[in-house]
């Protein structure tokens, strides 16, 4: 599949005229829980010649494309890819996040990710993470059998509210390094993987008794959904560092 990838990613920017400066996969993929059925959801940041960025018309900043019935790809302009992360965007976060890279420009790299430790905005985040987690929850309690996707979404976000409560930072994309370093109990921890186990081979259902998991998500939830938290300023957004960034980036060879 990676084959397939890169050789449509390659045909995106000769169809599109741009150079494709970093790509991942994204999803279950990435968080590493897929199953043998999983799509694969590829998301990737490119840039456009200077002249594109000169022009008076509005243009489109995205680029999508359905190849298969398991393959989507999506990709952000550069300069949508930047205003995002100057508001601390957990998705473009996630994207950077991402240790699997299909591709990954040096020069971007070496000039976005140090960015981090300036704009990110644990408020955001976290908020964001509740807002998944609430959703999520209310699907949870409205299906009399669990099945193993939804239990992990919802999962997902509880745990990425605890960990930015006590870390202040984003946290761990991959599921397992998540909850490993974020619950305590080791019955929870048990579960979690007996529930990672079953959504990898593809079931549709929990069909096992986790109980120590469903007591821990109905003790979080109610104390994510009753409590309110305040977290440090962070620093003010670095605007001209980050002009400079996509000016450099933009005016380098396509």
């Amino acid at each position: 599949m990676d084959d397939l990838v890169l050789s449509e990613l390659n045909r995106m920017e000769r169809e599109y005229g741009v150079k494709i400066l970093y790509a991942v996969q994204a999803g279950s993929r990435a968080w590493g829980f897929h199953s043998p059925k999983s799509d694969w959801d590829i998301r990737f940041i490119y840039k456009h010649s200077l002249d594109w960025y000169l022009s008076l018309e509005k243009k489109s900043d995205v680029i999508e494309k359905q190849v298969n019935e398991d393959l989507e790809i999506s990709g952000w302009d550069l300069r949508k890819a930047l205003n995002l992360f100057k508001k601390s965007n957990p998705s473009m976060l996630e994207w950077l996040h991402t240790k699997e890279r299909l591709i990954a420009d040096q020069h971007f790299c070496e000039s976005v990710l140090p960015l981090e430790t300036e704009l990110f905005s644990a408020v955001s985040c976290y908020y964001h993470y509740l807002s998944m987690s609430k959703s999520n929850w209310n699907k949870w309690l409205k299906g009399e059998v669990k099945s193993p996707k939804l239990s992990l979404h919802l999962l997902r976000g509880i745990l990425c509210c605890l960990w930015i409560k006590e870390h202040e930072t984003f946290p761990p994309v991959k599921f397992q390094t998540l909850y490993e370093q974020t619950v305590k109990d080791r019955r929870v921890c048990e579960d979690l993987a007996s529930i990672v186990e079953l959504k990898k081979a593809g079931a549709e259902v929990i069909n096992i008794t986790v109980p120590a998991l469903y007591s821990f998500i109905e003790a979080e939830m109610e104390k994510l959904s009753r409590t309110t938290l305040t977290f440090r300023d962070h620093n003010k957004v670095p605007h001209e560092e980050i002009n400079n960034v996509f000016r450099e980036l933009v005016k380098g060879d396509i």
